[in-house]
């Protein structure tokens, strides 16, 4: 493989900005005025709405026109249902976009993780089916030690739709669910020399992958108590451009997202899309979700593959590389379990 070296240049990006909050500290409508910001004259704002249409609660009556400052908003409406799985949520932007949206409003994202078919959901029926025998009986004392591995999945699919939210070009704005979080500490009184369990507050923190917020351009979590207004003693990401833009106090408004589509679209343009990229992309993740034999060489054996691995091989040495260690990686893990399997047997 070789590296392309160039002088550093700040090139544009898709926005991929979170806010969190508990219910009532005004996350939605502070999403929704980005947007108009963000959006401009000609843009176009999509909601893709997991909470069973409660963001129609923000858009005009029939026969009414949209008043941001009343706090109703004109934007194309996605409803979502469940299962909400990692693939899913990359679908339903994919069809905003297709309808012509320039900035899209994902209200909530936190179901990913922790809602029905989310990623949390995905680890517990991995289990619960692991701990399963042949005979359908279900073995409660098996879902513990089948809990790490039951994660492997649906990491693989957070992780999966991580690389595609990074290289999407339409700007995202991620409304998440916050719970307030405390914890058991042991603490020792230093008159008597015994411990007791303490609770220590740690505030509102946002229902995700635990690095999602960070991932992002920008996040910020808001507070009931102070609604619409980025609070700076909560999980957040804001370099020190971001925190000019949002002061500590100050409400979300429509300017702010002006500033944020301008500091978002500064600098030099993205090169365009790499389809091949993309298809070897596509090619890769079917060879990681194979279970058996038999499914790898379906798909190696396809025509339709060889030809592309033969092109790839001749014009896309880089792509035909990964394409490589992705083969070998599923034949090494095919390997791998007939080991434990034997060792299991022994």
């Amino acid at each position: 493989m070789t590296f392309t070296i160039r002088p550093a240049v700040r090139g544009k990006i898709g926005l991929l900005f979170g806010i969190a909050g508990a219910s009532g500290s005004g996350k939605t409508f502070s999403a929704l005025t980005l947007a108009e910001g963000i959006k401009g004259e000609n843009g176009k704002i999509a909601v893709i709405d997991t909470e069973a249409g409660r963001a129609l609660h923000y858009a005009p009556k029939p026969g009414d026109k949209a008043d941001p400052a009343k706090g109703t908003f004109d934007f194309l409406h996605l409803d979502f249902p469940a299962p909400f799985t990692p693939q899913r949520y990359i679908e339903a932007i994919k069809a905003a976009e297709d309808a012509g949206a320039t900035v899209i409003v994902i209200d909530s994202m936190s179901h990913e993780w922790d809602g029905e078919g989310g990623c949390s959901d995905m680890a517990e029926q991995a289990a619960i089916a692991a701990a399963t025998d042949r005979n359908g009986t279900f073995h409660a004392w098996k879902v513990d030690a089948m809990t790490a591995p039951s994660w492997k999945k649906p990491k693989q699919a957070h992780k999966r739709m991580m690389a595609r939210l990074i290289q999407t070009r339409t700007h995202l704005i991620f409304c998440l669910r916050a719970q307030e979080k405390i914890k058991f500490e042991k603490v020792t009184d230093g008159n008597t020399g015994r411990t007791k369990n303490e609770i220590r507050h740690l505030g509102f923190m946002p229902i995700c992958e635990k690095s999602f917020m960070f991932e992002l351009s920008g996040s910020m979590t808001m507070h009931p108590e102070t609604p619409g207004e980025p609070r700076y003693d909560l999980p957040r990401k804001l370099n020190h451009e971001l925190q000019a833009i949002f002061p500590a106090g100050e409400r979300i408004s429509f300017d702010k997202g002006l500033r944020l589509k301008h500091w978002a679209e500064t600098g030099e343009d993205r090169p365009p899309v790499d389809t091949i990229a993309d298809g070897v992309r596509d090619l890769i993740e079917r060879i990681q979700d194979v279970t058996t034999v038999e499914a790898l060489e379906a798909i190696t054996g396809d025509k339709t593959t060889i030809k592309q691995r033969k092109w790839l091989a001749e014009k896309r040495t880089d792509l035909a590389e990964r394409v490589d260690a992705a083969v070998q990686a599923a034949l090494d893990g095919f390997a791998s379990d007939e080991t434990e399997l034997e060792g299991a047997a022994a």
